[in-house]
């Protein structure tokens, strides 16, 4: 099998058009709501230019005139201008919000469901914790551009450009004086943009980092407290989240450089125009109202420049977020329903292979195999690790491709049949009995999920689980966490059992279900697998052979071929390979 990929620091552009159209379809849905946030953010701009004038008129023709009611009238207006823009404020922060969760729940609902139809080669080569940081960081960075981060641009845009105008119009020599600044903007952005680029990746690759040691340590937690790997676990832990923090340290010191240039360039420009602005009045060139509305323009005027400087940041982090959520979305499944994938009839569960053969990465792992089990048969397959033995069951639930051969369901190839219609008809019962959070009744019915009470329970009696369920604190109904540490190995095992009876499967498949339970917990799962099996085509993939004795057939695989084959009495009297592993257990276990 491949390495772990890790897609953190793929390099980005700063600026990507086909990523940007392909993200903003995701809000597409939600266009109305977006053009009424954008025009609530339009308005609140609007207020802010109308502002400087009053202070024009309440000064000019109010304080320095004398005139009471023209300073009263300007204040009221004042007034009434900033209730409004609060009306106006308040629906904006509603809408961009509602924008917000909406075009983020659209991204990660579409980014969820295509990787649950990815195939199990995808999830071999990345990191959970990985997969993770897509849905959570890189989607929120992506929902910045295409909401809040879209629109603000639009915003400062319109607002630079109308106050540039009405700049223009009160005094054009100040203004081209304050338009000089521009070009130091523009090259201190230009400057620091590859460093900026350059950090957010170092940023984003160390958050996946820490993210997936998460995810790895509490999934593995058994493990290290087993090892009392605690405190190592938790220094590996501190180096990558130490490692993470500084990148962010100095992400934020880049930033604030950014940010404190551009400010003292400011500075000095305003500096440069309250001088010579100064002149103009003592000169009677300009009112004093005039000038104080200048100087109240020309802030208006920086503000959404500079924002548009620091918008990069948010445009660097988009990109990247951009891309990687697209390199998942556009990668395609191993596994997919051909052309005219026909939907599988009910089946009788004959299943044959006829010279299988596979690989992973191009090495090669069956070799060559023939077998069948007819309806209602029971199959053990049996071997060394890495024979190829979960390979087999693997490939009959479709989880991969044949490299060469076919397997036959009912004479039928499953490649020509619909994956949904396949596995609909298969039962899986793992060696790791995976239980969600939940109740046991709903983990149950997870075999089925239109599944009544009644039918819930009565897969439990004839499995042998509803003993134990119903001595449990609220029966059915208690609670259980992830993994379900409340339950013994024997009673997730024999739930597991119970959830794949009620699903009612034609063929039903065992990878090493009972290989991790004692021998007296034995006896109870060998009961129970007893009920599960009856009229079904099951293949049960085993270690222990003293639970596989009574199979119709038994496989004994080895370095990916067929070394023996035929029923438990006929492989002892062979005394091959089969006889010997049989009794070199029989003697470990007496």
């Amino acid at each position: 099998m491949a390495g772990k990929t890790h897609d953190d620091e793929v390099a980005t552009k700063a600026f990507d058009s086909q990523l940007t159209k392909r993200a903003m379809e995701f809000m597409l849905p939600y266009r109305q709501l977006f053009l009424f946030a954008l025009v609530m953010l339009v308005i609140t701009a609007a207020t802010n230019v109308a502002k400087p004038f009053l202070f024009k008129i309440a000064i000019d023709d109010g304080i320095t005139q004398g005139n009471v009611t023209v300073l009263t009238g300007t204040a009221a207006a004042y007034i009434l201008l900033y209730v409004f823009r609060w009306g106006i404020q308040y629906m904006q922060a509603v809408s961009l919000a509602a924008l917000s969760q909406n075009v983020t729940n659209n991204i990660r609902n579409s980014l969820f469901r295509h990787i649950q139809s990815l195939s199990l080669d995808f999830f071999n080569k990345r990191e959970i914790g990985r997969i993770i940081s897509r849905l959570m960081g890189d989607v929120a960075s992506l929902d910045a551009l295409i909401t809040s981060g879209a629109i603000a641009l639009i915003t400062n845009i319109f607002t630079t450009i109308g106050v540039a105008f009405v700049m223009l119009k009160m005094n054009w020599s100040l203004t081209l004086l304050t338009f000089t600044l521009l070009p130091v903007i523009g090259f201190i952005t230009v400057v620091l943009r590859a460093k900026v680029r350059k950090m957010h990746r170092e940023v984003r690759a160390k958050a996946a980092t820490v993210t997936a040691a998460v995810a790895e340590n509490v999934s593995g937690v058994r493990v290290v407290k087993s090892f009392a790997r605690e405190r190592d676990t938790l220094l590996k832990f501190k180096r990558k989240n130490r490692s993470s923090s500084n990148a962010v340290m100095r992400s934020i010191i880049l930033s604030s450089t950014f940010s404190s240039l551009i400010e003292f360039a400011t500075i000095i420009g305003l500096a440069i125009v309250f001088w010579y602005g100064g002149m103009q009045v003592a000169r009677g060139q300009l009112t004093i109202g005039g000038f104080v509305a200048f100087l109240a323009y020309i802030g208006l005027f920086y503000t959404p420049v500079t924002a548009m400087g620091e918008f990069y940041a948010v445009l660097q982090a988009a990109m990247a977020g951009a891309e990687r959520i697209f390199e998942i979305l556009d990668t395609k499944p191993d596994i997919i329903d051909r052309k005219n994938a026909l939907n599988l009839p009910p089946l009788h569960g004959k299943v044959e292979f006829k010279d299988v053969h596979f690989g992973y990465d191009e090495t090669p792992i069956l070799k060559g195999i023939n077998f069948t089990a007819n309806a209602g048969e029971t199959v053990a397959i049996v071997g060394p690790t890495g024979a190829g033995k979960t390979t087999i069951v693997s490939l009959i639930a479709r989880q991969y491709d044949v490299t060469g051969g076919a397997i036959l369901t009912d004479d039928i190839d499953i490649r020509n049949v619909t994956i949904k219609s396949l596995r609909s008809q298969m039962g899986v019962v793992l060696q790791e009995c995976f239980l969600f959070p939940g109740t046991i009744r709903e983990n149950i019915r997870y075999g089925r999920l239109n599944a009544t009470d009644a039918e819930v329970e009565a897969a439990a009696k004839a499995v042998g689980a509803h003993n134990f369920i119903i001595n449990m604190q609220k029966g059915y109904d208690t609670q259980i966490n992830e993994g379900g540490w409340e339950l013994s190995t024997g009673q997730k095992q024999i739930l597991s059992f119970t959830r794949a009876l009620l699903a009612d499967p034609r063929i039903l498949v065992l990878d090493e279900a009972t290989s991790s339970v004692d021998t007296k917990t034995e006896q109870e799962v060998q009961a129970a697998l007893g009920k599960l099996l009856e009229g079904r085509t099951a293949f049960v993939v085993a270690h222990r052979l003293s639970t596989i004795t009574e199979a119709d057939k038994i496989i004994l695989m080895r370095d990916g071929v067929i070394a023996e084959s035929g029923n438990h009495n006929e492989l002892l009297k062979k005394g091959g390979l089969y006889s010997n592993l049989f009794h070199a257990q029989f003697e470990g276990w007496t």
